[in-house]
């Protein structure tokens, strides 16, 4: 038991670190391909500014980079579709971004690099002539290359071009534009990155406004300064003492039951001249004996417990995890697997070699290590029958092993409680899980109410679509908080206002269902909240709701939901700007591109219904993880405590024989062991709760509620399951070594030991 106890940490430790450098390596991964490979963005700077700093050593790469018509208001096109034209110096397509998929940068103030959507819409070629017509004239190029959709969307039928820095200015000055240029900077991840910011702050005067970190991978490399990063950071600390924890209960109570089966063996070592310092040097090095076998073992299947899980991520969730590596060999899981699993042994048997050099002569001799002696009282008789006080009494006796028995379960609590918000968690990050979430969407292309209702009605008419709802937007300006912005305002119908139900935190949503007041939505940036007043230029809003999620993409300005009524009464329009579809579980392929021909180019269509398999496949794929994981330390708790449990009998087996011996039946002796246990659970349950639910409270906080706002509540749930893991716990561990020690006969157990 003890070798699988060891063996089981290290695998768990091996297995957590080992997953854990893979997702970073995927997540690094992913993260340059989508956002780049650079680690600050300045905004605007000087040419000497950004001379200098691409001349630093610590500098890998550094490039210019703006754009025209981003936002698709001008009419820029190439061969009739609607464009968008970037321009960068060569780093931007090789080192900041990998986006050089077909031949090269382009070097000559008359050549172009088109995005590989535009090879795939217009059908062209390295080498082809093309006419890029502008708001000023057109300009004819020559294809050099392709590559580079990360400057645009690639849901819509829009086109993407890319000049070099000199051809780009030249273009801009011709169309009028003022351009507000951007460098991106990528430093040598070998130094300390923090400390090379910092200095730049301070060299050249940049603010928060002027200088923008690439959070998700200065996150990923451990650099970033972003509070609920480190709130993430701090998350991952208490989770891993958690774990560290789980594995010296584990193994400390499996040492402990083996130093009480040989209480003889350490008497007679006692007896014949060891000191208490040689029988702990005996128990430590036995421990570390263990380690020599179960270490390499728990690396072992550690090393192929990843394969396994990276292969299950990669082949059966979303396509987010096609870039985890398949057979990985993780220096940090392996390292960290072999000095936890050795520090944990050491740990373990601190309080097993203590008790076992603490044993005297003649009292280990005897065979009975855990009581010391006669009692010195008889046991006081309360309201609970005389097995019930004797189990109790039991447990309580040893406080070392009642310390043991009670933080295994109380830790086994914490870390049900702990990891459970990870699956509230993720239900909240992935928006593809939420009831709204549609499977395709048309937009306007000016973000207008131009979505007619017949429109509407045509889509919700055909068979494979489940359910059609739209939303009205228009951007306002408002007096809010006594001061002069901009609002978003946005139109629900019944449906969402139901939604949107689940999702409210303060205020009362009835009422602006029916058209009166307006809901918002919490963000770190909106400080809105129930009663405050939003002016508009003809009317006035009242605040009677505030949502801790919605469907849309959070923006400097505040989210305000009203009902379609009264959107109509304040703006006048009754079309969508965005109307939201859901496809019943048979829809096809087909069927998506039946519902994109009905745009016929008035409308953009977006399909997001792979995407929402993907991320509905990844969010079985991490609750699979985490109660696989809950069920391996519930697993180790039940095993641990039957066998304590049975170590505790065989210790007290004279104590049993004699009390059959005067005349207590086996009902009896079940009834005394199982309310031992019942103590030990008992205690446990108030223990674990007591400190579970403020740590609960702690990692909700800072994973949820700084970000979304959810105000935190008692995981009844959470605490329903431990209650009925704690009973069958209590039924099942006093089974085995209470049907042993009634099948004995009454003078085999009196002369046991």
């Amino acid at each position: 038991m003890t070798m699988l106890c060891i063996i089981i940490s290290v695998l768990l430790v091996t297995m957590i670190f080992s997953m854990a450098d893979m997702a970073i390596r995927m997540e690094k991964t992913r993260v340059i391909e989508e956002h780049g490979n650079w680690h600050i963005m300045l905004k605007e700077p000087s040419e000497q500014q950004i001379e200098q700093i691409a001349q630093q050593t610590d500098v890998m790469a550094s490039s210019r980079y703006d754009g025209l018509n981003f936002d698709l208001s001008e009419d820029y096109t190439i061969n009739g579709k609607s464009c968008v034209i970037v321009g960068g110096d060569n780093a931007i397509l090789t080192e900041i971004y990998d986006n050089l998929t077909e031949g090269r940068y382009p070097t000559k103030e008359d050549e172009i690099l088109l995005s590989n959507r535009a090879k795939e819409l217009l059908s062209l070629k390295i080498g082809d002539a093309i006419t890029v017509h502008t708001p000023a004239g057109d300009f004819d190029y020559t294809i050099s290359g392709f590559g580079g959709d990360v400057t645009i969307t690639t849901d819509a039928d829009i086109v993407g071009a890319f000049l070099n820095w000199d051809s780009f200015q030249s273009l801009a000055k011709a169309e009028g534009s003022k351009l507000a240029p951007v460098c991106f900077v990528r430093f040598d991840e070998n130094i300390h990155i923090r400390k090379v910011i910092a200095e730049l702050r301070k060299t050249y005067g940049f603010t928060d406004e002027t200088l923008s970190e690439n959070t998700a991978l200065l996150g990923l490399t451990g650099f970033s300064s972003d509070s609920y990063i480190m709130g993430m950071y701090l998350v991952a600390t208490i989770l891993f003492v958690l774990v560290l924890a789980a594995g010296v209960f584990m193994i400390a109570g499996s040492l402990n039951s083996r130093t009480a089966e040989r209480t003889q063996f350490f008497g007679m070592l006692r007896c014949i001249g060891a000191s208490r310092a040689q029988v702990m040097h005996i128990v430590k090095l036995e421990a570390l004996y263990w380690c020599k076998t179960a270490v390499p073992i728990g690396v072992i299947v550690g090393i192929v417990g990843t394969w396994m899980l990276c292969a299950l991520l990669r082949f059966g969730a979303g396509t987010e995890f096609v870039q985890i590596p398949l057979f990985g060999i993780s220096s940090v899981g392996i390292i960290s697997g072999i000095v936890v699993g050795v520090l944990t042994v050491l740990l373990s048997s601190i309080s097993p070699a203590r008790r076992a050099a603490g044993v005297s002569p003649v009292a280990a001799v005897t065979g009975n290590l855990s009581e010391n002696g006669n009692a010195s009282r008889p046991i006081k008789r309360n309201f609970l029958k005389i097995e019930m006080d004797l189990g109790i009494h039991h447990a309580v006796s040893s406080p070392k092993n009642l310390l043991l028995m009670t933080g295994s379960f109380a830790l086994s609590i914490i870390m049900i409680l702990s990891f459970s918000v990870l699956i509230q968690w993720v239900n909240m990050a992935l928006n593809p899980l939420k009831p709204w979430a549609p499977d395709v969407f048309y937009s306007s292309p000016d973000n207008l109410c131009e979505i007619k209702q017949s429109f509407a009605k045509e889509v919700e008419s055909r068979p494979y679509v489940k359910r059609v709802f739209g939303r009205m937007y228009q951007s306002l300006p408002a007096e809010y908080e006594g001061e002069l912005g901009q609002i978003d305002l946005i139109s629900y119908e019944n449906q969402q206002f139901q939604w949107a139900a689940e999702d409210l935190i303060a205020g009362d949503i009835s009422a602006v269902s029916e058209g009166n007041g307006v809901l918002t939505v919490f963000d770190k940036s909106n400080s809105l909240k129930v009663g405050d007043t939003i002016q508009l230029e003809q009317t006035e809003l009242n605040v009677a709701g505030v949502l801790k999620d919605s469907p849309f993409d959070t923006s400097d300005q505040p989210t305000v939901i009203c009902s379609e009524k009264r959107f109509k009464e304040i703006t006048g329009k009754d079309a969508y700007a965005v109307l939201d579809v859901q496809l019943s579980k048979k829809a096809t392929e087909q069927n998506v591109n039946e519902l994109h021909a009905l745009a016929d180019g008035h409308y953009r269509f977006y399909d997001r219904l792979a995407q929402n398999k993907d991320t509905q496949n990844t969010y079985f794929m991490f609750c699979l993880f985490v109660y696989g994981f809950l069920a391996v330390i519930t697993l180790i708790t039940i095993i641990h405590t039957v066998n304590s449990i049975s170590m505790s009998v065989s210790a007290r087996t004279k104590q049993y024989g004699a009390m059959r011996a005067v005349g207590m039946d086996s009902l009896q002796i079940k009834k005394m062991i199982i309310m031992e246990a019942a103590t030990y659970t008992t205690l446990g349950l108030l223990a674990g709760c007591g400190l579970g639910l403020p740590l609960h409270h702690f990692l909700y906080s800072q994973m949820i509620t700084n970000y979304w706002g959810t105000a935190w509540q008692i995981p009844l749930t959470s605490i329903g399951g431990i209650l009925v893991l704690l009973v069958f716990t209590s039924l099942l561990a006093p089974f085995a070594p209470a049907k042993r020690i009634c099948n004995m006969p009454i003078t085999a157990t009196i002369n046991e030991l």
